[in-house]
Parts: structure tokens; C-alpha cells; sequence
């Protein structure tokens, strides 16, 4: 799991700097204001039943979960959710399953949630929004995620 969350950021920063100039958006109909009832750039202190998991040393970047959290999205079984605080601020969510089924129910999930993809690439896909931009990724060891970014500073 902590491999992914690097290289989901990693990916997600490449492709916000690298289409922030791109006309075409996924349908904004479909925007995720928030996740679960925490909406983007709300602050950590706002947020209740939070559990930290990671921090950077100078606090900037601050991993956490929330008890009671609902460990199902659609038919997908979840692994584990993770609410990512960057100054202090929701900038980031990542979702996890483990398994071909929770794999799959996850990505039809998300195909649902956000409609047509920005990009597709292999079972690879991302939505572009206007404020947040979500991409749902598959891992060889049976492991997918589906990240969020909230990437508004970008406008």
C-alpha cells in the first residue's frame, strides 16, 4: 500500500502539470465535491474521527483514517482509505482493493461515478475535472487504487 500512494502522487503530478493546458474535461456534472462528506481543501481540524497513520516531519503532509469509516464503495470490498492533509488542507484520497473481483468492482464503480474518461490507457483510467482530478490504476499484484487530487490551485 505505502508503495502505491508515491507513485499514484507521482503520476497525478505529471499529469496535472502536463494537461492543465488540455481543453477537454471529464463532465463536471460528475465532479466529486467531496469525499464522504469532507469536502476539498477542508481542514484537518474539522474533521472528526480521524486517525493518523503518516506525517512528514515538518506536519505539511499528514496521512490519516477515519473510524467507522464504510469499507465498501459500490460492490468493491475496500482495503483501506486513506485522507491525505497537505497544509493542513484535504488535497488528496486513496481508496484501495485487494483482488480481481474488488478490482473490478471498483473500476466499474468508478466509470459510473465520474462517466467518460479524460484518459484511458491499458486499465489505466483519469478524469480531469475542473478542481479534482481522479484516476483509477491497476497493479500487477492484484492491488488497484482509485486516487483523487484536488488540483483547483492549478486555475
Amino acid at each position: 500500500m505505502k508503495k502505491m500512494i508515491p507513485i499514484a502522487m507521482m503520476i497525478f503530478l505529471f499529469a496535472a502539470m502536463s494537461s492543465a493546458g488540455e481543453e477537454y474535461l471529464a463532465d463536471t456534472d460528475y465532479e466529486p465535491r467531496d469525499f464522504r462528506g469532507v469536502k476539498w481543501q477542508e481542514s484537518i481540524e474539522a474533521v472528526s474521527d480521524l486517525e493518523e497513520l503518516h506525517r512528514e516531519e515538518d506536519g505539511s503532509w499528514i496521512a490519516c483514517t477515519r473510524k467507522g469509516d464504510e469499507m465498501g464503495l459500490g460492490r468493491a470490498e475496500l482495503a483501506s482509505i486513506e485522507y491525505i492533509f497537505v497544509d493542513g488542507k484535504l488535497s488528496m484520497v486513496s481508496v484501495v482493493v485487494e483482488g480481481e473481483e474488488n478490482q473490478k468492482a471498483l473500476r466499474d464503480e468508478a466509470k459510473s461515478m465520474f462517466g467518460k474518461e479524460t484518459v484511458k490507457s491499458g486499465d489505466d483510467y483519469m478524469w480531469r475535472f475542473t478542481d479534482v482530478m481522479v484516476m483509477y490504476s491497476e497493479e500487477f499484484d492484484e492491488q488497484s487504487v482509485l486516487f483523487y487530487r484536488y488540483i483547483g490551485f492549478l486555475k
